[in-house]
């Protein structure tokens, strides 16, 4: 009798997936990400920040636009993106924060403009946005924003950095979303980004500035919100952006800044009390302009996602220990500004929105994950993949578990075809299962017996019918 060679196909067509996507420099990348095709915008952007704007319980999207108003791009919770079409600002926007500032349980928006005032945008709860009116901070040459409690009273705070030597300014709320500049001189430096986090390990919100063509500088918070600058000048490089994690695993905020200008990224290693080291690392040359960190393989550890102006976008893999190794990965070839993390489709991993100067933003989706088991092979695949395939998924990598040997199989007979299955799968075609019996075994049915249900009737003749004429 003839073989089904369906099952055999599918097997070997995932092997040569998993294949694909686990290729890179370090053998092993249980992740991949595929630009889901949607062009979002053609402003000039260079902000993103991906929350719950309208309270349905999936990540949307503010893009700040530097020559245009910022835009609202509303989830429908597979990660397909529509524009509100709101029309929210004229400024030069060049980015954007995301935090319920005024306390009603909705996240508001903190835009950060370039040569006029900052301004707080309050959420109407459904993701509709109105202009607070708080005029922030006058002709201020904003380039940054980090939302954070700073003075410890229970809400949240706002650092700016500011660009072309302006001081950085602390903004202190009053619990209803309005803000008061503390006075505080911060700093005389072209800053490009600011990250917030405890870097001192004394439980406040320390700052950590990215200069550009300046010494990166770090600020120790009193408790109060005030802040003494450390003295540390950390990488006299073009530094665009900052963020903070924990990548050496050892308990405390460490640092990746990205740098432009072919200038290659640096991770700064904290010793637990606020003083860094630069780790020695030297990782690209490309034009860095924004980093994430995030954990793309669910190994535990924190990659990143730097976005480049001039180059692709690129993914570094964390080994666990904050070495970092090229992914291999080269993602998109537009001048991308900002990179924010979510899981935007809702399959428990981490997706990224990119924004893209002068060209449409892009969302990639990361399509694999995990060890999946499928009658004895290992492939990367999503869970929910894995499990609609007949497999079983153990997360992890390939290389790092054993898969258990397959069912046995035996003859399944489907009308007049057969082939060597587990009991499971010939159930599922509905075929006729002979354990440890060949395809000789399965009962012959008449030769015109055309659907092999082991009749001959009308329906066998409404095949002959619509099959007539010349084989081609």
């Amino acid at each position: 009798m003839p073989e089904i060679p369906a099952l055999r196909l599918l097997t070997l067509f995932l092997a040569a997936v998993a294949g694909a996507l686990t290729d890179s420099a370090s053998g092993q990348v249980s992740f991949a990400f595929v630009d889901s095709l949607q062009s979002m915008g053609d402003d000039y952007s260079a902000g993103v920040a991906l929350g719950d704007l309208d309270g349905d319980g999936d990540q949307d999207a503010w893009v700040a636009n530097y020559l245009g108003p910022n835009d609202v791009w509303i989830n429908d919770g597979l990660g397909i993106f529509t524009d509100s079409g709101q029309t929210l600002g004229t400024s030069n926007s060049y980015a954007v924060a995301l935090g319920d500032v005024d306390g009603d349980g909705d996240l508001d928006s903190w835009v950060a403009n370039y040569q006029g005032p900052d301004r707080v945008w309050i959420n109407d709860g459904d993701g509709g946005f109105s202009n607070s009116g708080q005029t922030l901070g006058g002709k201020d040459l904003s380039t940054a924003v980090a939302l954070g409690d700073l003075d410890a009273d229970g809400d949240l705070d706002a650092w700016v950095a500011n660009g072309f030597g302006q001081p950085d300014a602390v903004w202190l709320n009053d619990g209803a979303g309005n803000f008061t500049n503390s006075g505080q001189t911060l700093g005389s430096s072209f800053s490009y980004s600011v990250a917030l986090g405890d870097l001192d390990a004394d439980g406040d919100l320390d700052a950590w500035v990215a200069n550009r063509d300046e010494g990166n500088t770090v600020w120790i918070n009193d408790g109060d919100a005030g802040f003494d600058d450390s003295g540390q000048r950390l990488g006299f490089r073009a530094s665009f952006s900052v963020a903070l994690g924990d990548l050496d695993a050892d308990g405390d905020l460490d640092a990746w800044v990205a740098n432009y200008a072919g200038d290659p990224d640096l991770v700064w290693v904290n010793d637990g009390e606020g003083a860094f080291t630069d780790s020695g690392q030297r990782l690209g040359d490309d034009y860095g302009t924004s980093v994430a960190l995030g954990d793309f393989d669910e190994d535990g550890d924190l990659d990143a996602w730097v976005a480049n102006y001039l180059e692709p976008n690129a993914v570094w893999i964390n080994d666990g220990s904050g070495s970092f190794l090229d992914s291999g990965r080269a993602l998109g070839d537009e001048r991308s500004f900002s990179v924010a993390l979510g899981d935007l489709d809702e399959d428990g991993d981490l997706d990224a929105w990119v924004a893209n100067d002068d060209e449409p933003n892009a969302v990639w989706t990361n399509i694999a994950q995990g060890a999946c088991c499928i009658e004895g092979l290992c492939v990367q695949l999503q869970a929910d993949f894995c499990e609609n395939v007949g497999g079983t998924y153990l997360g992890g990598e390939c290389l790092e578990v054993a898969c258990p040997d397959p069912e046995a199989t035996g003859a399944c007979c489907v009308g007049s075809g057969c082939d060597q299955l587990t009991r499971a799968v010939c159930d599922r075609l509905g075929g006729t299962w002979l354990e440890e019996g060949s395809c000789d075994d399965c009962p012959i049915t008449c030769e015109v017996d055309i659907n092999g249900d082991g009749m001959v009737d009308a329906a066998d003749l409404g095949l002959l019918l619509g099959a007539w004429g010349a084989c081609l």
